[in-house]
């Protein structure tokens, strides 16, 4: 066995000022060459360039994209509408890094952010208040982060952010494609219609890259994959799994970066809002927040709830579970893998099928608690009593 390098990433700045779309273009062209030679890498890349070409042309007209996919580009992205960056981290073929609105501080309207300083600061006394002594909460100044989380669901998910976006040379012409026909297409779905401009904008800011061909389009009539006008389902739960729930846009925004699982998304008209659980405790703060929230509610803010159907299989629910039943994990987030895991134990104890006694015996580890109850090995134990019981309130 043997291996060579043909293709690397780099963060170089001349070879980047030097990008040029055709190196992509050819490297599908290369690799093309593979399914149907009996030559090897150093001599494909030696052809006669009119032989690659017509095999580049070729696969783009017979739709055989997937050889385009070799190439890799990363953007940084700024001025990006959160929505937007969510919409694009449902794919499933990407690496992303964007900027925290958990812990770094957001730039949204002025009425916005005199909210979330407003919250913020509520929050924090709130949490001193609940937990006075909790040596986790104390760490790492913790309970102003927590505050800090908690508060920025006053902010918009059109509030603009940054982020550094990696995926292939085909995905990028594909997500081009999305864009465009996201902006022309006809709807009466009020999120879509808030977004087409900023689609607009965003196939128009791709175009600009220099790596969109026009003439590679995916051809299995497919789109962006979050927002749906309709995703009623029923609730199913074996091998597989689909479930139905309302969550913040923030929340989704932290559960969808699971992308062995599948989630879209029905924006409500109704306005629904999340209240930290934390504020439940006081019914006068509770109904603060609340006028609070709804006076941005145009802006449509991240805790503002949709109505989420996500579905998967159980190995890789399990995986989610490993990373969202901790203490460190936005609690709503949490909260709600607890109580879709709640359901899926009914649903199999109650099954009448032998074949399901395994996925249960998978699941049951994780009905104790946190996932350091379950056989975890957490590098940092956080000792929180209320965590590792799932019983906290912040």
């Amino acid at each position: 066995m043997n291996a060579k390098i043909t293709g690397v990433t780099t963060t170089n700045p001349e070879i980047i000022k030097n990008f040029d779309r055709k190196n992509l273009e050819y490297q599908g062209g290369y690799n093309a060459n593979i399914c149907y030679t009996q030559k090897d890498w150093d001599d494909i890349i030696t052809e006669p360039k009119e032989n690659t070409e017509n095999r580049i042309l070729g696969n783009k007209e017979n739709n055989h994209h997937s050889v385009f996919g070799h190439g890799y580009i990363s953007l940084y992205l700024t001025e990006i509408p959160k929505i937007l960056a969510m919409i694009l981290n449902n794919e499933h073929e990407y690496n992303t890094s964007e900027k925290s609105a958990r812990y770094t501080k957001m730039h949204p309207t002025e009425k916005e952010l005199l909210l979330y300083d407003k919250w913020t600061t509520l929050l924090e006394k709130e949490i001193d208040k609940k937990y006075p002594d909790e040596k986790f909460l104390k760490i790492r100044n913790r309970y102003h982060k927590l505050a800090m989380e908690n508060a920025r669901y006053m902010i918009s998910v059109m509030t603009p952010t940054k982020m550094a976006y990696t995926t292939s040379f085909r995905q990028w012409n594909y997500i081009y494609d999305f864009a465009r026909t996201w902006a022309k297409e006809e709807t009466t779905n009020p999120l879509k219609i808030k977004l087409k401009p900023y689609m607009e904008e965003f196939a128009d800011t791709l175009m600009k890259t220099n790596m969109i061909t026009g003439d590679i389009k995916d051809y299995r009539n497919r789109s962006f994959s979050l927002i749906v006008d309709d995703n009623d389902y029923p609730e199913y739960f074996g091998r597989t799994y689909s479930v139905n729930y309302l969550a913040s846009f923030a929340e989704v925004a932290q559960q969808q970066r699971h992308r062995s699982i599948y989630q879209n998304m029905k924006y409500l008209e109704q306005e629904l809002y999340i209240v930290p659980p934390i504020l439940k405790e006081n019914k006068e703060l509770e109904k603060k927040w609340l006028a609070d929230i709804s006076s941005v509610g145009e802006l449509i803010p991240q805790g503002r709830l949709v109505e989420v159907n996500e579905s998967g299989n159980y190995e890789y629910f399990i995986m989610k579970l490993e990373e969202r039943l901790c203490s460190c994990v936005q609690l709503e987030t949490c909260m709600q893998n607890k109580e879709v895991l709640e359901k899926y134990i009914k649903a199999l104890t109650s099954s009448n099928d032998p074949r399901l006694k395994k996925v249960l015996e998978s699941l049951l580890p994780y009905t104790n608690g946190a996932r350091c109850m379950a056989g975890y090995h957490c590098p940092e134990p956080c000792g929180f009593k209320e965590g590792i019981n799932l019983t906290r309130k912040i």
